[in-house]
């Protein structure tokens, strides 16, 4: 091979070594057969038009759905997530869905997955990868067969599959004795790239090339035989496939997937005549991440909440804490807190939840004292709640404090007093309460508290004023708690001058 023309190759899959796309998720299929999809992405160069996709398959004999997901705007949680919605039409069986990033020759990209291993695989598995361009090979090109216009990969659990096109003239491997024709498709490791690299060859040079697959020393040009290959060629359309465990025989794969998750491939055409190769034709270089997500549609597991925690900042914010799984690994499209009366988004950086994503939001802080909460979640089938619960926030520390399994009111502190005395009552449910005082005669002096109130513990402080804001005089009072109009409570209390 002609080794400086490989180099080139090489150092372009250098370049989109760095950045993958990642976190590929759904939600669970909702009411109108549509789900939430997401990925994210980092753009590695900057680039100014790029698009981001998911493609759905939702059988073998469907066409693909396609949509261009839009940038999730203005969340840190979210600053390179990527989110759009796709519908189905009485999907009755597992979806297939896989993300691609395409920007001109750029390309990265996962595929679905040809469980079947079939030979060629159906046209509709096979992901696109970098198109190029008619009528660019190299002066002294033999014919238009050695211009490729493009290729696609796809995967299954044991074999790698490619499909390259050119213009036209089918897939000859000779020209009279002395010219043969190379057809070949680089599988590169980005974690191990050096001066040799593994291809699928389709090639018949009498007692030296076979259709198989290649290591080729770019330093040497000498070649080792991996193993076999199938192949199959259809008008401009050339098939191979090979097996992963030939892939991880060469030392440039210790493992598979590699590490970074994504390989580099590109097509490529070479002449030879004489002994002299002559380099035709490459396709730009794509990132390939063998992965498949799946939707199923006929069962669904359900998510998970737990390890509730706070951080304080005291006077100044409460970060609050919750983590999130699901066995399928659905996306949450529901990630409530609610706090108090209000109802807040949390977010999550890590969005792989089939293990645990840990989601969190920040409350200004909300004042010393009791605080009810809990958590509300949902994969887009199925809502999940966390039992209403209560702490008490002080400058000093967070205390977990459970609520009340009664209504109570507790007895005024201090009492006897001569100023001011704090009331405690504790509400086991959300409800409507009036606390008011009365003389000893039963006329109302003072009502401290009227309306609906969270369930927890509260307390209110009385300066022994009228509702005018009168001072009242020394003697017995009465302070009595209803609850929703039907129940209360009287204690008695004493203030002396």
């Amino acid at each position: 091979m002609k080794a400086s023309c490989i180099c080139i190759l090489l150092l372009c899959a250098a370049s989109l070594s760095g950045a993958p796309i990642e976190n590929v998720t759904s939600s669970a299929l909702m009411p109108g057969d549509s789900a939430i999809f997401n990925l994210d992405f980092i753009d590695p160069f900057g680039l100014p038009l790029f698009d981001v996709m998911m493609k759905a398959l939702p059988s073998e004999a469907a066409e693909e759905s396609t949509i261009v997901l839009d940038h999730v705007e203005s969340d840190p949680h979210y600053l390179n997530t990527y989110a759009g919605t796709m519908h189905f039409d009485n999907p009755s069986g597992p979806i297939q869905f896989y993300g691609r990033v395409a920007a001109d020759t750029f390309v990265i990209t996962q595929s679905f997955f040809n469980s079947g291993d079939q030979f060629p695989p159906p046209a509709n598995f096979y992901a696109d990868l970098s198109q190029d361009a008619i009528g660019d090979t190299m002066p002294g090109s033999a014919g238009q067969w050695l211009d490729l216009t493009g290729s696609a990969i796809t995967y299954s659990e044991t074999r790698v599959y490619a499909r390259m096109q050119n213009v036209g003239g089918g897939w000859p491997t000779s020209q009279g004795f002395t010219t043969y024709f190379i057809y070949g498709f680089i599988i590169a490791n980005p974690d191990t790239l050096t001066l040799s690299a593994t291809a699928m060859i389709y090639a018949n040079i009498p007692f030296v090339l076979s259709p198989g697959l290649y290591h080729v020393d770019l330093a040497d040009t000498s070649f080792e035989r991996l193993g076999n290959i199938s192949s199959q060629t259809s008008g401009n359309i050339l098939h191979m496939a090979c097996d992963i465990s030939d892939i991880t025989s060469d030392p440039n794969f210790p493992t598979w997937p590699p590490h970074s998750g994504h390989v580099i491939m590109a097509g490529f055409t070479l002449t030879i005549t004489l002994g002299t190769p002559l380099f035709n034709d490459y396709t730009y270089p794509a990132s390939f991440a063998p992965e498949t997500q799946f939707l199923n549609v006929t069962s669904n597991s359900s998510p998970e909440l737990g390890n509730i925690a706070f951080t304080q900042v005291p006077n100044i914010s409460v970060t609050v804490q919750c983590d999130y799984s699901d066995p399928d690994n659905n996306l949450p499209v529901i990630r409530q807190l609610f706090f108090d009366r209000g109802v807040f988004d949390m977010g999550a950086f890590d969005h792989s939840y089939a293990d645990m994503a840990q989601f969190n939001h920040t409350l200004p802080w909300p004042g010393e004292g009791y605080h009810v909460y809990f958590f509300r979640f949902s994969d887009g089938h199925q809502t999940v709640e966390t039992e209403m619960d209560s702490i008490y926030l002080s400058p000093t520390g967070v205390i977990d404090q459970p609520l009340p399994s009664a209504f109570t009111l507790e007895q005024n502190y201090p009492n006897p007093f001569n100023s001011s005395t704090l009331i405690r009552f504790a509400l086991q449910n959300q409800a409507q309460i009036s606390l008011a005082v009365y003389d000893i005669a039963g006329n109302l002096i003072a009502t401290l508290s009227d309306g609906a109130s969270l369930p927890g513990r509260h307390e209110v402080t009385w300066g022994g004023q009228n509702s005018s804001g009168q001072p009242v005089s020394s003697g017995v009072y009465f302070y009595r708690l209803g609850i929703d109009g039907d129940r209360s409570v009287t204690k008695r209390m004493l203030l002396l001058k």
